[in-house]
């Protein structure tokens, strides 16, 4: 009997034990910096290329990249996403993709549903969105990805995003029969976590860098997939033309490198559009590979 209540013992313990590893489980992605608001000397007026706000961090020492970070405002009633190059997305209809144009803009956020046990959700890298043919670069249906037939693939390990800015001497494959081996599963606390991998597409004379950072969405669903892809070479992509997509950005951030500093102060400025004619309220989210800041979200502008 005393053997059967210590087994019982050892289950509830392990139990409560791997229910508290679940439960406290924290995600590396994102950034522990928090930001504060300020605005900026000169006055609001009825023009479309004010100077709206600044941007700082006031604790946290990470260098931001631009290609995984968002910089969206919120006037109450539109919201105009910033970006350094001039370009930003559209505001898309629901779909089983979703693309987000970076604040680097070049580099795009996408966010797959592969909820679907019975069907793949389809994507075009030239397209960056949804695919219904069977032209297509990659398709998803929970953790399986698999490559479409004219694609070639090359997986680096242990790369940055960033740092691949041309293309490497290795030979690309061609097999596109297998799964992707794009991520990591700790059996303690089930959870699926991409590999520290850069992954290098070649489709239709273009090739696109891709890095996958998530399995779950923002409520920790998961079968989520996102990722964020850039073109590496070859080719430009028909997406960056594409007025469903991609649109002048309402909101120039002005900055001259891939980063922002722990150290650094942005600048917000209109750009082609009067996000304010007068005194106004601001609501600013700031996000780093799709996970967001916190700090000062609030700010009135005059």
């Amino acid at each position: 009997m005393k053997g059967i209540i210590a087994i019982i013992c050892a289950i509830a313990v392990g139990s409560g034990y791997w229910y508290y590893l679940v439960m406290s489980y924290e995600s590396d992605l994102g950034s522990n910096n928090t930001f504060v608001l300020d605005d900026h000397t000169s006055e609001i007026s009825n023009s479309t290329n004010d100077s709206l706000l600044n941007i700082r961090f006031d604790s946290g020492s990470d260098r931001l990249e631009w290609a995984y970070t968002g910089i969206t405002i919120d006037d109450g009633q539109n919201e105009y996403d910033c970006t350094l190059g001039g370009l930003s997305s559209t505001n898309q209809q629901s779909g089983k993709v979703q693309s987000n144009l970076n604040v680097d803009g070049l580099t795009f956020t996408i966010f797959v549903d592969a909820t679907s046990e019975s069907s793949f959700t389809q994507m075009s890298l030239p397209w960056m969105s949804e695919s219904e043919s069977s032209n297509f670069s990659l398709r998803f249906s929970k953790t399986d990805i698999y490559l479409g037939v004219n694609v070639s693939w090359m997986q680096i390990d242990g790369s940055n995003f960033n740092e691949i800015t041309e293309m490497p001497d290795n030979n690309f494959s061609s097999d596109t029969s297998e799964k992707l081996d794009w991520y990591d599963y700790d059996l303690s606390t089930h959870r699926i976590s991409p590999k520290d991998s850069v992954f290098l597409f070649t489709d239709e004379q273009t090739t696109y860098k891709v890095q996958f950072l998530n399995y779950y969405n923002e409520a920790d669903e998961s079968r989520y997939v996102t990722f964020i892809a850039a073109r590496l070479a070859g080719e430009m992509i028909p997406a960056m033309n594409d007025p469903n997509l991609v649109q002048s950005s309402p909101c120039i951030i002005s900055d001259d490198d891939n980063y922002w500093s722990n150290d650094e102060v942005i600048h917000l400025k209109e750009n082609g559009i009067d996000i304010c004619t007068t005194s106004c309220r601001l609501e600013i989210r700031v996000t780093y590979e799709n996970v967001p800041l916190k700090g000062t979200e609030g700010i009135t502008v005059e």
